[in-house]
């Protein structure tokens, strides 16, 4: 087939393999036109592939919970290969053309005929294999440990020793369960924590699996938990014996650990399916309760509350920052003994005192301590009694009700602060919104409250403080209190179809009702919900349809979040929401349209409809004069059936004259780059802008957008940004992820070339994390015009950028501070890339960066020198993989022969397939004073380690090959032994 194939495409030269070149030197016109025209087929073919491969690609990159089979991988290397073959071809053939047609060039030209059909035949063969009629994706492999945020416990012999008692049960393979009693708050979780994430666990079993096991939960959940970490396919499975068989039938094959933490009641693992495999499998669990101990564990290990000096020592530890101020030590002393030496009372009431910085603040906080009175709740009594006091620290009456706001949320859920605090304003407890007073004002107030409560413990901080959570115990008592209130009066924790367990009283008495997760499938026709304030109802899926009466009674309703729901339509009674004022429709895949009644809603404020089939920004909305935070998505269907809302009418926007946050994420990016022009004449027109999300489809359009909008120009008001030029935007753009701080301005630029730079640098004078990605023209970031553009940048992800060879390195830029902000850098698939940093740096470039990541730079192959390293003195991860032709890490010795640290502060360091690598280190007598870990995987030639039993006294742990370790040259033996306790050999 492919003779054929190569018959019909390849004529003269390929045709006639016969003959000579003399006589290819007579017709060389024949020849010309001939290699012209196999070398057009050629260029087509090579189209073929690279479109073949590109799709593939962005399949993979919309599934990034799976992964590609080995059979792909395989393809794509050498697909790339080939491709990289044809594009080395190419060049010189268009050199060859570009020259003269002499009898010589005629002969060397005559020379490409049996390179083009051998790639030509490559390409066909690639093709054809490209056909995976299996798929190219796979589920990941499960992760064999899930590391959790765990307390520190060295220095605390009280949790440290139960730490170390459970490891040496584990080592016993006779012992299937071992039980961790003590009273609540004593730190049984905490030692659970630590138990999870230590080394020797994930060396001694296949996968730790972590559940959560409260008074709210269930078999059911705990199956549901457990299936879930095991990656199950459970679709079409509902009996709780078929559950339980399959979960069997997945661990009998593993040697697993199972950490049950928080259990209030004995539970038959043989119904959850927990097999007894006789494999040295275990089961460990924690409980106040000794009699769940006796049933479920063979051996039970007590914790006890803190010595008092350990309980001191952490007391002072917490609130270090005033404890040493004058006469307040005695008197934080008697407080730390009214915490019972319990470690979540130490952290909580903690929590409350560190805020006060006087001795009368003190002694009055330690004479309310004392005197509260205990609240009546078995098992939690001393517990909830520190807490109530805690909330009752607040004084303040919207920061208790602000607090007892997240108790409508399940345990440990993530609560997201933007929303939450969306939630507190709608109802007030931070503010009312109005003429003078600002969306972010009240938002700004409302984070100085979250920020409160999660100082004094009663809320935890999540990452980036993008979230926060609030634990079970705490929970507890807050619903306890609401319970006590009249005026918080809230409904949650209700079981599946929930509203058929409520009476009418129930309805008409609430004032606030959560029903988030509950598996509702219907609600009531028209309850009587007169002083219902907020409903919550996200993540109900099979809740498909809203009756038509439903909010004729919630005249005072001010949240109604829809999130998530399976609902198809909006009822006509929702016109009687005039007080709403927050309405939370996103995720909501079923809603194809808004009905006029949304129009009705004067008072609302926050509209979210992300990720409906709604196409755009409702006509209907133009009536909604106060909305302050709109987010929407950009979808065109193809079908045209399938959307009610695909005329666009952009003179809407205009309409919101208030509006203070737009986000549009963009479906349908091939329309949008049509239409963005218009649209985004329209958002110029907003003049109290302080928050945009949008996607600028070239830099044109967002030079026009900065020139004309009076938001933009006032760079005081528009304070949060996210900025995608040239590409489609990314829910969660790569860098953003990496910092443990919320990044609030942010860009993502694309597709770029030097006519695009002016506008850029006038753009990343205010932005704080970059992502430069298929740049076409760049050499090196001080290519563009300003070199100071840069300054603000904490973060830098570039991508794809294939002229660039160096990060610095200008003659525009010698001597001048250059990135002296950045802390995060990652580089990927730099194909020129040649060196990381070159030029004479100041003292301040580079100064703040602790973390560089390169990935995939095949030329690259100088690293780093001594001068560069000592600029890099605050680097603390340092990470490289797939770099082909690097061979040296640090390249040349320090003249004077001293002693010098290689990255003083540096603390992990990463070198994964890199063929050539032979050296990390050419001066082996560099200390690395901080490095705690240090990972080599395919690294064939790097022989020796430039280690030596003083110059890395804190290294902790080596993961590498079995193989490769063993054939590495020591020059000591005592340095091998040293070294080989701390590795995890694979």
């Amino acid at each position: 087939m492919a003779d054929n194939i190569l018959a019909s495409c390849l004529t003269g030269a390929v045709s006639q393999a016969g003959a000579d070149l003399t006589n290819y030197a007579k017709s060389k016109v024949s020849l010309s036109q001939s290699m012209e025209k196999n070398y057009e087929t050629l260029r087509n073919e090579v189209a073929r592939l690279q479109a073949l491969r590109d799709d593939y690609e962005r399949e993979v990159k919309k599934h990034r919970m799976k992964t590609t089979t080995s059979s792909y991988d395989v393809w794509l290397r050498c697909v790339n290969k080939t491709l990289d073959n044809a594009k080395e071809l190419e060049d010189r053939f268009e050199e060859d053309r570009r020259r003269s047609s002499t009898y010589i060039h005629v002969k060397r030209r005559s020379n490409y005929s049996g390179k083009l059909v051998k790639l030509y035949e490559e390409i066909q063969k690639l093709v054809e294999e490209g056909k995976f009629l299996g798929g190219i994706l796979v589920d990941k492999p499960i992760d064999p440990v899930l590391k959790v945020n765990a307390p520190e416990i060295k220095g605390f012999p009280s949790l440290q020793r139960p730490l170390e008692q459970v490891l040496e049960l584990l080592r016993n393979d006779k012992l299937k369960g071992i039980g961790i009693c003590g009273t609540l708050g004593v730190g049984k979780t905490t030692i659970m924590q630590n138990l999870n994430n230590h080394d020797e666990v994930a060396k001694m079993f296949d996968i730790v699996i972590w559940a959560n096991v409260s008074s709210e939960g269930s078999e059911a959940k705990l199956q549901e938990d457990i299936a879930r970490r095991l990656k199950l396919k459970m679709e079409g499975v509902v009996h709780p014996e078929d559950v339980a068989r399959t979960i069997s039938e997945e661990l009998n094959k593993k040697k697993y650990l199972l950490l049950l933490d928080d259990i209030m009641d004995s539970v038959d693992l043989e119904d959850i399916g927990i097999p007894d495999n006789k494999n040295g499998s275990k089961v460990v669990l924690t409980t106040e309760f000794r009699h769940v101990c006796s049933s479920m564990a063979d051996r039970l290990i007590e914790v006890h509350p803190l010595s008092s000096n350990e309980a001191w020592k952490m007391f002072q530890q917490m609130v270090s920052d005033v404890v040493d101020l004058p006469d307040i030590e005695p008197v934080a002393q008697l407080v730390a003994k009214e915490c019972a030496r319990l470690p979540l009372l130490i952290k909580t009431v903690a929590g409350a005192f560190k805020l006060k910085d006087s001795v009368p603040e003190w002694r009055k906080g330690l004479k309310d301590l004392r005197k509260w009175p205990e609240i009546e709740i078995p098992g939690l009594t001393e517990l909830h009694s520190f807490l109530k006091f805690c909330y009752d620290q607040l004084k303040d009456d919207q920061k208790r009700k602000c607090f007892l706001y997240g108790a409508l949320y399940p345990a440990e859920s993530k609560i997201y602060t933007d929303y939450l605090l969306e939630c507190w304003t709608a109802e007030g407890l931070v503010g009312n919104t109005n003429e003078k007073r600002r969306f972010q004002d009240a938002h700004d107030d409302g984070y100085e409250t979250l920020k409160y409560l999660t100082n004094v413990s009663l809320l935890e901080k999540g990452e980036r403080m993008i979230y926060v959570q609030m634990n079970n115990s705490i929970r507890q008592v807050a619903l306890y209190i609401s319970s006590q209130d009249p005026d918080c009066k809230f409904l949650t924790g209700m079981t599946e179809n929930s509203p058929d367990c409520l009476e009418e009283n129930d309805w008409q008495q609430a004032k606030r009702i959560s029903m988030i997760d509950k598996k509702v499938r219907d609600l009531p026709e028209s309850p009587n919900c007169s002083m219902l304030l907020s409903l919550l109802l996200q993540r109900n899926s099979n809740l498909t349809r809203i009756p038509q009466s439903f909010f004729e009674n919630m005249k005072k309703l001010l949240v109604l979040d829809l999130y998530g729901t399976g609902i198809e339509s909006l009822p006509l009674s929702l016109a009687k929401l005039t007080g709403l004022k927050g309405l939370y429709l996103n995720n909501c895949i079923n809603l194809t349209e808004l009905p006029p009644e949304i129009g009705e809603l004067h008072c609302l404020e926050v509209l979210d409809i992300r990720g409906c089939r709604i196409s755009f920004i409702p006509f209907h909305i133009q009536k909604l004069i106060n909305l302050r935070c709109l987010r929407v998505s950009y979808y065109r269907s193809s079908n045209p059936n399938d959307c009610q809302d695909m005329d666009i009418d952009c003179n809407v926007i205009p309409l919101l004259a208030r509006l203070e946050e737009l986000m549009i994420d963009v479906g349908s990016y091939d329309h949008w780059c049509i239409e963005a022009v218009e649209v985004m004449r329209q958002v110029a027109t907003l003049e109290n802008l302080t928050t945009l999300r949008i996607c600028f489809p070239k830099s044109e359009v967002l030079k026009t957008f900065m020139q004309r909008s009076p938001s933009w120009k006032d760079r005081q008001q528009l304070t949060s940004f996210r900025f995608f030029v040239g590409c489609q935007n990314r829910k969660r753009p790569q860098i953003l992820e990496c910092f443990k701080y919320k990044i609030n301005r942010y860009l993502g630029y694309c597709h770029g070339n030097y006519s695009d730079d002016s506008t850029i640098c006038d753009l990343l004078v205010e932005t704080d994390a970059l992502e430069l990605v298929e740049h076409k023209d760049i050499m090196s970031l001080t290519d563009f015009g300003n070199v100071a553009s840069f300054n603000r940048i904490r973060g830098c992800l570039i991508e794809r950028c294939n002229k660039m060879t160096t990060i610095t390195g200008n003659n525009r830029a010698e001597g001048r501070d250059i990135l002296p902000n950045l802390e995060q850098l990652h580089l990927v698939n730099l194909r020129s890339l040649q060196t990381i940093f070159e030029g004479s740096l100041s003292t301040r470039s580079l100064s703040k960066l602790h973390t560089v990541v390169v990935t995939s730079c095949p030329m690259l192959t100088k690293a780093f020198s001594l001068r560069v390293i000592q600029q890099l003195s605050v680097l603390r991860k340092l990470a490289i993989q797939n770099c082909a032709n690097l061979e040296v890490l640090i390249e040349k010795p320090d003249s004077t022969g001293r002693v010098s640290p290689a990255f003083p502060n540096l603390e992990t360091l990463i070198l994964i397939e890199m063929p050539k690598l032979r050296t990390i280190c050419v001066d082996k007598s560099l200390a690395w004073p901080s490095l705690k870990a240090l990972q080599v995987y395919m690294c064939p030639e790097l022989k020796s380690l430039p280690f030596d039993k003083d110059n890395a006294a804190y290294l902790k742990s080596i993961e590498a090959e079995q193989v490769w370790w063993e054939a590495l040259h020591w020059p000591q033996n005592e340095v091998k032994e040293q070294l080989q306790s701390m590795c995890n050999l694979r």
